[in-house]
């Protein structure tokens, strides 16, 4: 630290006192939640940019590599904290969620934008109105007076767009929008910045993302996709490359809610997206969280077939989920 004075725990949303407590790091550590997606690199990537600009040394600190589509953003991680490096924690909204372990002493800056987050930090920024944790990445510098150029504004546009379905979700505000514009007159091209993202897939992907639609079922107003580890070996896909099909389950009409569950190590993760009704609520009763209207989850020993059965039975009551004698209503059946 270039003070003697510690961060002091700061739960009061004072933009002015992260950036000061930016101001008085030497060396960060920057990470953010497993399973990294769009804004977690994003808005790591924003950060790591304005530090460099403060003059504090920066590095990435992540036990898993940053994804084969977002490696133009950062190309490389540490696994471990370096020796006297103060931890910046974004996007993560538990510390047991960290990309590596909060060091005893604790993290230093803990900046996101899911609601749920207990500001774990000595210092936090939570704001759950924000589209993405980029976006409040982007309000500090312009709280430090520091230029948002073409790399970090790339950075924030990509955490902006992924984690709002391209401009497409509920969280776009306003404010959003405008920021947006600012972005592409800091030099931001949306086409090049969406081929980066989006024009990198396999045909293997295709085959596991195929397989995961064809596995859907519906439930009334639910629409649940399993993937497992058989259709993983058929297809050469991964759980990772799996992921893509939630945005088309989303695309059929009359259902509200919609969940992927996909077989990993431990045993299931799912994630849950809808337009009305708070998934986040039903994630947190699995141990999971997120937002309102796009949360997941891990159940450890359950299959995917297991899981769904028993997020019907959870979601039982509280969403319809069809007439026939076990609630469920294929397509085309």
């Amino acid at each position: 630290m270039k003070t003697d004075s510690a961060i002091t725990k700061d739960n009061t949303k004072n933009l002015s006192e992260v950036a000061g407590a930016l101001k008085g790091l030497e060396r960060a550590a920057v990470t953010t939640h497993v399973g990294a997606d769009g804004d977690a690199i994003g808005s790591s990537a924003a950060m790591l940019r304005l530090l460099e600009k403060l003059g504090v040394e920066a590095v990435f600190c992540h036990s898993e590599a940053v994804p084969n589509y977002l490696r133009w953003l950062i190309p490389e991680a540490v696994a471990e904290i370096p020796s006297g490096y103060e931890l910046i924690a974004l996007d993560t909204s538990r510390a047991d969620r960290t990309g590596v372990r909060i060091p005893e002493s604790g993290a230093a800056i803990n900046i996101d934008h899911h609601a749920d987050n207990p500001e774990y930090a000595k210092t936090n920024y939570v704001d759950g109105e924000a589209a993405a944790t980029a976006e409040i990445v982007a309000r500090l510098y312009v709280e430090l007076g520091v230029e948002l150029d073409k790399e970090a504004a790339e950075a924030v546009y990509t955490g902006i767009n992924t984690d709002t379905g391209g401009f497409r979700f509920r969280n776009i505000s306003p404010e959003t929008h405008e920021l947006a514009a600012e972005l592409l007159r800091a030099g931001v091209v949306p086409a090049e910045v969406d081929d980066r993202i989006n024009r990198t897939g396999t045909l293997e992907q295709l085959r596991v993302v195929g397989t995961t639609l064809a596995n859907a079922e519906r439930y009334g107003e639910v629409l649940i996709a399993t993937v497992d580890n058989k259709d993983y070996e058929k297809t050469g896909g991964s759980e990772l490359d799996s992921k893509e099909a939630i945005d088309a389950l989303r695309t059929v009409a009359g259902v509200d809610v919609v969940a992927h569950l996909r077989q990993v190590p431990k045993g299931t993760k799912g994630s849950l997206r809808s337009e009305l009704f708070d998934v986040q609520e039903v994630a947190q009763g699995f141990g999971g969280g997120g937002h309102r209207l796009a949360a997941g989850f891990t159940r450890e020993g359950l299959t995917p077939e297991e899981a769904k059965q028993e997020l019907l039975e959870a979601l039982r009551g509280r969403v319809d989920l069809g007439d026939s004698p076990n609630g469920a209503e294929k397509e085309g059946k």
